[in-house]
C-alpha cells in the first residue's frame, strides 16, 4: 500500500513540474483531407482553399490537414462518393448537390433572386438549417456553410438571349442536374449533360452551341474565345455547398468543432466576397480579351410566366412543401 501511495505521488508531481514548467499534455493533432477537383482560381477550390488556410490559423500544428486539388482524386461526382465513405473529410460541392439530395433541385428554380444579399439571407435562415438536416439524413454528410458559385449567364453561338423564344432549338451544355435540364427544354433549348472540363473543345468544334455559368467560370476556362453572346441572365443562382463526413464531424471534440465552423464562417464570407468581385470585374476582362463578344441583358419579364411553371415541377421533385418555403423566403428576402 505504501508502494502504491508513493507511485500516485510521483505521478502528481510529474505533472506539477510539466505545469511549471508551462507545458500542456496536447492531443493528437486532428487529420483532416480535403480534395476539389477544380483548379486554382475557380470557385469551388477558391472556397476550400479559404477553409483550409482559416482552419489552420485557427488550430495552428492541433491540425493536420491533406489538400488536393486540380482534379487529383478525381470529379466532382468521385468526391461526393469519397467524402461519403470517409476516403475525405471535406469537399465543396456544386450543382452535383442535388444527386445526394432532392431538395438541392430548388437551386434550379429561375429567377427568384436578384442579389447575393437576398440569397445569403435565405441560406443563413431556416432554409440553409432544413438543409442541413436533410443533407445529414440523405447523403450522411454535415454542411459547414453554403459558399457561392453565383449567378449563371448563358453564352451562345446562335444568338443573343433576349426572351425564351430565343432559346429554342440551342444545344447548351448544362450540370448533371436533372432539373437544370428539365428547366432548359421547358424553355426550348436542347440541354447537352457534360463535364465541365471538355466544354471548350465542345464549343470550338460546334458539339454544342453553348453553356450557362457564372461569370468567374466562363472567364476561368476561357470560353469566352469560342462564343460570339454572353447574355447576362441571372437565371438561377448556385452556391458551393461545404460538406464534412457527418460520422467524421460527430467523432470531433467540442473544440474542434467550434474551430471547424469558425473556419467555415470565415471561408464563406470570403467566397461571397470572391464572387462579388469576379462579377464587378470580369466583364471588363472579358471585353477586353474577346472584343467581338456580344454582351446583352435579357427581358426578365417575359420568364416570369414559364419561371412558374418551372417553380410547379421542381416542386415536384424537391417536396412541394420546401419548394414553397424556400420561394416564400426568397420572396420575403428582398423586403
Amino acid at each position: 500500500m505504501k508502494l502504491r501511495h508513493q507511485y500516485i505521488a510521483t505521478i502528481f508531481a510529474a505533472g506539477a513540474l510539466v505545469l511549471s514548467l508551462g507545458g500542456e499534455v496536447s492531443a493528437e493533432a486532428l487529420k483532416l483531407r480535403m480534395s476539389v477537383e477544380s483548379t486554382p482560381g475557380a470557385s469551388t477550390q477558391q472556397v476550400l482553399a479559404a477553409f483550409r488556410d482559416a482552419l489552420k490559423e485557427e488550430m495552428g500544428d492541433d491540425v493536420d490537414i491533406e489538400y488536393f486539388d486540380s482534379g487529383t482524386l478525381g470529379d466532382e461526382i468521385v468526391h461526393m462518393q469519397q467524402v461519403r465513405t470517409g476516403q475525405l473529410d471535406v469537399v465543396p460541392i456544386g450543382s452535383d448537390a442535388v444527386q445526394l439530395d432532392s431538395k438541392f433541385a430548388v437551386f434550379d428554380i429561375p429567377f427568384l433572386f436578384a442579389s447575393r444579399e437576398q440569397v445569403s439571407a435565405v441560406l443563413d435562415g431556416p432554409i440553409g438549417e432544413q438543409l442541413d438536416a436533410s443533407f445529414q439524413e440523405n447523403a450522411g454528410l454535415k454542411i459547414l456553410g453554403f459558399g457561392e458559385i453565383g449567378f449563371r449567364h448563358i453564352t451562345n453561338n446562335v444568338r443573343p438571349i433576349v426572351t425564351p423564344a430565343d432559346l429554342d432549338g440551342v444545344k447548351l451544355r448544362t450540370p448533371g442536374s436533372k432539373t437544370r435540364i428539365m428547366s432548359f427544354e421547358m424553355l426550348g433549348a436542347s440541354p447537352i449533360k457534360m463535364n465541365i472540363g471538355e466544354v471548350y473543345l465542345a464549343l470550338e468544334q460546334g458539339v454544342i452551341d453553348g453553356q450557362e455559368n457564372p461569370l468567374g467560370n466562363i472567364a476561368k476556362w476561357s470560353w469566352d474565345e469560342v462564343q460570339k453572346y454572353v447574355s447576362l441572365s441571372k437565371h438561377v443562382y448556385t452556391p458551393v455547398t461545404l460538406t464534412m463526413n457527418l460520422a467524421r464531424y460527430e467523432s470531433l471534440t467540442d473544440a474542434q468543432r467550434e474551430a471547424i465552423h469558425k473556419a467555415a464562417r470565415t471561408a464563406v464570407a470570403s467566397s461571397r466576397q470572391y464572387g462579388a468581385d469576379n462579377d464587378a470585374s470580369l466583364e471588363a476582362v472579358i471585353r477586353e480579351r474577346s472584343p467581338d463578344v456580344k454582351f446583352n441583358d435579357i427581358d426578365s419579364a417575359s420568364f416570369q410566366t414559364i419561371a412558374k411553371d418551372i417553380g410547379a415541377e421542381i416542386g415536384k421533385i424537391a417536396g412541394e412543401d420546401f419548394a414553397a418555403k424556400f420561394i416564400e423566403a426568397a420572396a420575403q428576402s428582398t423586403n
